[in-house]
């Protein structure tokens, strides 16, 4: 018997030329917020480790860096942003032993290697997203000037596997979740092009789910966009891209 191997090898691991779309000024401003873009200069409150009075009561902010967890279909509800996000704090470590030869350990922690490293610097800067302080924040406390990463669609998918692993221990194959996503990852690079071109998103969604001819697709008879989202989203963009200004 033949053994099939996935199209997508199974890993824990992920060296920074596959687990990054982009970083630093790779990072583009139109791009849409999505699962595992990492932020700096983000207000997260120090919450006292005793229960306080009720009333009100002085809490400290300090800026920090974070990673968006949830999937991206959970970042936003219709056009817009969900008023509040989920993340995960980020903070920098110096080697990640504690992962286990096999990094399948530490499973609160998701490795982000060389996330800072910029050229000509010596020391590679490696970061980890704590899965154990997540906190939901207000959507503006995101503004995409203040992204430095974007994970790549296998990135995404490590992620997903990850945070499996340390919410309930089920085993998961990384073809298997970057399956679970493949839509939303095709979906956002037709988002930044609607925002291109209209400078909102306002309007993609029912766009995206109303009948009508593109080029390249069916023959020109009507279609769903949203259907097509896998398998021609070059088509996609393009009719984007060719759009009036309404």
């Amino acid at each position: 018997m033949t053994n099939i191997q996935p199209a997508v090898p199974d890993k824990n691991w992920l060296e920074p030329e596959e687990l990054y779309l982009a970083r630093g000024e790779e990072c583009e401003i139109d791009r849409p917020l999505f699962q595992g873009d990492i932020f700096t200069g983000v207000p997260l409150p120090g919450l006292p480790k005793k229960p306080p009075a009720a009333g009100k009561v002085d809490i400290n902010f300090s800026e920090s860096i974070v990673m968006i967890i949830p999937h991206p279909c959970q970042c936003y509800h219709g056009d817009k942003p969900r008023p509040f996000i989920t993340v995960a704090p980020v903070r920098q470590v110096f080697d990640y032993d504690n992962f286990g030869d096999d990094k399948t350990g530490n499973k609160d922690k998701f490795a982000l290697p060389d996330l800072m490293m910029q050229k000509g610097d010596e020391e590679h800067k490696s970061f980890v997203a704590d899965f154990g302080k997540i906190i939901s924040v207000p959507q503006l406390y995101l503004p995409t000037p203040n992204r430095i990463a974007c994970l790549s669609h296998m990135g995404l998918g490590l992620v997903a596997k990850r945070f499996i692993q340390f919410q309930s221990r089920l085993p998961s194959q990384l073809a298997q979740v970057m399956a679970l996503t493949q839509d939303q990852w095709q979906e956002s690079f037709l988002m930044q092009a609607w925002v291109r071109r209209h400078q909102t998103l306002k309007g993609f969604t029912a766009w995206m789910r109303t009948a009508k001819s593109v080029a390249g697709i069916a023959d020109g008879a009507p279609i769903i966009p949203y259907e097509y989202i896998t398998s021609s989203p070059e088509e996609l963009i393009q009719a984007i891209k060719e759009m009036s200004e309404e």
